[in-house]
C-alpha cells in the first residue's frame, strides 16, 4: 500500500467527514476505556487523523490533540470541522510519521486505519512516543470487494488486505508484550455514489495498491456498470483494535 502525498488528498475529496457520537466510533474507545484507557486531560496524538473521526471525539475529553496526517486537505477539515464543534484544543501536524520528528512525549498516541504504521519500524515509533499506552485500530484479517478487485486485475494487481491488527500482534510477542485484550468487528458497507465520485474513488485504488491508473480504462469499467447513474457494491471487511498499556 501506498502512502504518498498526492495519494491521499485524492482520497480526501471523498472522504467522510466527522460525525459527533457515530455508533461504532463510539463502541471502540469504550472498548479502549475498558481496557485501561482514560482519555480524560491527556495529551494524545492522533497518527493518521485522516478527516478527524477520533481526533474530534476524543478532544471531548483531552487535554490537547495533536492531529498528524500527510493530507493537507485532511487537516483543513479536521480545523474547520473542530471549529464548528467549538473545539480549541486541536492542533495539527502536516507531513508523513517516518518523518515526523519526537520532540516530546504524549500521554497516548493513537492510531486508526492509517499506513503510517504498516511497517515494525513505524509501529515501534508510536509505541515510543507514548507514555501511556497505544490505541490502535487496524485492518483485521479479511477484506473482499469484487468490485474493486475486478478493477484491479485489469492492472495486473489484486485487493490486498493491508497490515493489521494480526501483525500488531506477533510483533509485540517479538517484543516480549503480554498479549493484550482486543477486539475484531465486522466493518462490512455498501458502497453507493455517482459515476464521477467512483470513477475518482477506483483511481485512488489503483494508486494506492501502488498501480499507474489507466483513466480510460477505469471510467468504461465504472459507466458498463452503473444503474440509473450510480454505482453500488458490497465491501466486506473486518477491522481489529487493541489498547497496548506501556509497562
Amino acid at each position: 500500500m501506498q502512502q504518498s502525498k498526492e495519494v491521499w488528498e485524492l482520497k480526501a475529496k471523498t472522504f467522510r467527514r466527522f460525525k459527533k457520537n457515530e455508533e461504532d466510533t463510539l463502541e471502540i474507545l469504550n472498548f479502549f476505556r475498558q481496557n485501561g484507557a482514560d482519555f480524560r486531560g491527556k495529551e494524545i496524538i492522533d497518527i493518521g487523523c485522516g478527516n478527524g473521526r477520533f481526533s474530534l471525539e476524543l478532544a471531548q475529553e483531552a487535554k490537547h490533540i495533536l492531529a498528524l496526517d500527510i493530507s493537507d486537505t485532511m487537516l483543513e477539515n479536521v480545523a474547520n470541522d473542530a471549529r464548528a464543534f467549538g473545539l480549541g484544543n486541536v492542533s495539527a501536524f502536516c507531513g508523513d510519521w517516518e518523518g515526523f520528528k519526537v520532540e516530546k512525549k504524549f500521554d497516548i498516541a493513537f492510531a486508526s486505519m492509517t499506513p503510517a504504521l504498516n511497517n515494525k519500524a513505524g509501529f515501534l515509533k508510536a509505541l515510543e512516543i507514548c507514555v501511556e499506552g497505544l490505541a490502535y485500530v487496524g485492518w483485521g484479517r479479511k477484506r473482499e470487494a469484487e468490485f474493486i478487485d475486478t478493477l484491479l486485475k485489469e492492472h495486473s494487481m489484486r485487493l490486498e488486505l493491508p497490515v493489521g491488527l494480526p501483525n500488531m500482534l506477533e510483533w509485540l510477542k517479538e517484543l516480549g508484550y503480554k498479549e493484550p485484550k482486543f477486539a475484531y468487528q465486522c466493518a462490512d458497507f455498501t458502497y453507493e455514489s455517482d459515476v464521477a465520485q467512483a470513477i475518482n474513488d477506483m483511481i485512488f485504488n489503483v494508486k494506492v495498491h501502488g498501480g499507474e491508473p489507466n483513466h480510460a480504462l477505469i471510467a468504461d469499467y465504472v459507466n458498463a456498470r452503473a444503474k440509473d447513474g450510480k454505482i453500488r457494491y458490497t465491501h466486506t471487511r473486518e477491522v481489529g483494535y487493541t489498547f497496548i498499556k506501556k509497562p
